[in-house]
């Protein structure tokens, strides 16, 4: 049976934390500050709880506040100068080159942002599909609802899923997928079937 490599997007194809998201997070806080009147404080904390509690902040403002998605995703996500914020993980392309089979990007960033990402770093031309926040409806990882969604309409079945959140893992490992941690850890949980530090560690992985 064919292989199907599915990567998570941020912080795993690209190193968001130095540049990307801390301006993404400001813009969320912001957001939530406008919309409910919280302090910059409060809603930055709003922000951090709801991504821990359901996966993403987007889901935590839909089923507490009814926020307008659209214009959520649209306002968080509008980088001007993100060609300068992007930060490619080592031997990338070299690495997707090598891999053998369909490869699919599962994120819960919105599409624009994840076609600009992959397009600015020189990867689009590898992916046979994106699978984005408006494809899981809006219920994206770590959801078992979404899971279902994405597996049924990609026809997955054999498949590797490589995400630098191990909650998203776990779902896809209960799923019947085999499921890589890209982290600087040592621990690995039993739903994870193997870790790597580095992108490039693929290349030498029995899968």
């Amino acid at each position: 049976m064919p292989l199907t490599w599915i990567f998570d997007l941020d912080n795993t194809l690209h190193d968001t934390n130095s540049k990307i998201f801390p301006v993404i997070n400001k813009k969320m806080a912001q957001y939530i500050s406008q919309k409910i009147g919280v302090s910059s404080a409060q809603a930055n904390i709003i922000r951090k709880d709801y991504w821990n509690k359901y996966g993403s902040t987007l889901r935590g403002l839909i089923k507490n506040y009814h926020i307008n998605p659209a214009q959520f995703l649209e306002e968080t996500h509008h980088l001007p100068n993100i060609n300068e914020l992007i930060c490619p993980m080592r031997n990338l392309r070299g690495t997707l080159r090598s891999l053998k089979g369909r490869k699919i990007i599962f994120t819960n960033g919105p599409k624009n942002y994840a076609l600009t990402v992959l397009r600015l770093s020189g990867i689009l031309i590898y992916f046979d599909e994106i699978h984005s926040i408006e494809d899981s409806l809006l219920n994206g990882k770590p959801s078992h609802s979404g899971m279902r969604q994405f597996l049924s309409k990609h026809k997955i079945k054999n498949a590797v899923f490589i995400d630098d959140e191990r909650l998203n893992l776990r779902t896809a490992n209960r799923y019947g997928l085999k499921t890589v941690w890209l982290n600087q850890g040592s621990k690995k949980p039993n739903y994870i079937s193997q870790k790597i530090r580095h992108l490039d560690d693929l290349l030498t992985l029995k899968v």
